[in-house]
């Protein structure tokens, strides 16, 4: 039996180049059986089996930049999928004017692909709507363009009525989803709301989590990013390197923590730290002062909440 519960893996959290306790930066997401990538830096494949989830069920990957640190692994997720005898689909988001390079790194290296390979370049908004997820993209501050990612689980406007439907004369089909998905129905020359067959009180909201990397602190904090129960983010520097930071467009971790605090950020992730820092106990204090609930994930590390809380 599936459960309806999030799982998010941190299958690297190092910026740049991995050193012998941390992979590059990149983070899974399990719901219902199904597996999102987001980013897929070197050794990507490994993690994964090593956090023991499946490669074959990766339906989409999500890559936030074209800077080779985010991306240089998917060469060896495409192969391995292929070697599988992969039949399904596989969608590859990339930021807008990127999709040419990652077809031509892909062309070099001769692979042969006997699946669908769509690669999309999506800008600002909401990118994938399938069954119970939607998922938008936000855009970052960073010396290439790139995309920040929101994951979310639909929202459930309350219970449905099927008794109710019935009796307004509403066949069960696509109509009852419309319904279900908060929209009004047109049936013959009447109107149908969503609260003529849905008990309100019922209503959940769903778990919201963000992805938001390479980039400097946005100033402004995005609607998408408001309130969301999970705000992975990286950290590349702290306070002792706020020019250099500045110089190639990363992010100061503390402050990040007063962006966290502004988009009222349940919990907060850092993550993308460069290998400069080997103990993160010191350089920590100055975050946890602005923002509680602030963590350090190590690789491997899982995490898994409710889809709706």
């Amino acid at each position: 039996m599936i459960m309806p519960n999030i799982k998010i893996i941190f299958l690297g959290t190092s910026s740049c180049a991995p050193v012998k306790s941390r992979n590059l930066t990149g983070m899974l997401v399990n719901y219902q059986g199904v597996n999102y990538l987001f980013d897929a830096p070197e050794n990507s494949q490994q993690q994964i089996m090593k956090a023991e989830q499946s490669i074959m069920k990766i339906n989409c990957i999500f890559i936030t930049h074209m800077h080779g640190d985010h991306y240089f692994g998917i060469l060896g997720l495409l192969a391995t999928m292929q070697l599988n005898n992969r039949e399904d689909e596989l969608q590859v988001f990339v930021p807008m004017g990127a999709r040419k390079q990652l077809l031509d790194f892909i062309k070099s290296s001769k692979l042969q692909l006997g699946y669908q390979l769509k690669i999309s370049e999506v800008g600002s908004g909401k990118i994938y709507s399938q069954d119970n997820v939607e998922i938008a993209t936000v855009r970052l501050n960073h010396s290439v363009n790139a995309n920040g990612y929101v994951f979310k689980i639909k929202d459930k406007v309350g219970k449905f009525n099927k008794l109710k439907a019935l009796k307004l004369g509403i066949p069960e089909g696509p109509l009852y989803r419309q319904l279900q998905d908060g929209k009004s129905i047109k049936l013959g020359k009447k109107i149908i709301y969503p609260k003529d067959v849905i008990d309100l009180k019922f209503r959940k909201k769903g778990t919201c989590l963000a992805y938001l990397l390479d980039t400097v602190v946005l100033k402004e904090v995005p609607s998408a990013v408001q309130g969301v129960d999970l705000l992975v983010h990286e950290a590349s520097f702290f306070d002792d390197m706020k020019e250099k930071a500045k110089e190639v467009k990363h992010s100061v971790a503390s402050e990040v923590a007063s962006f966290a605090k502004k988009a009222q950020a349940k919990s907060l992730y850092l993550v993308h730290i460069s290998p400069r820092y080997d103990d993160l106990l010191d350089v920590s204090k100055e975050v946890s002062k602005i923002f509680k609930n602030v963590k350090y994930p190590n690789d491997l590390d899982k995490i898994e909440i409710e889809d709706y809380l």
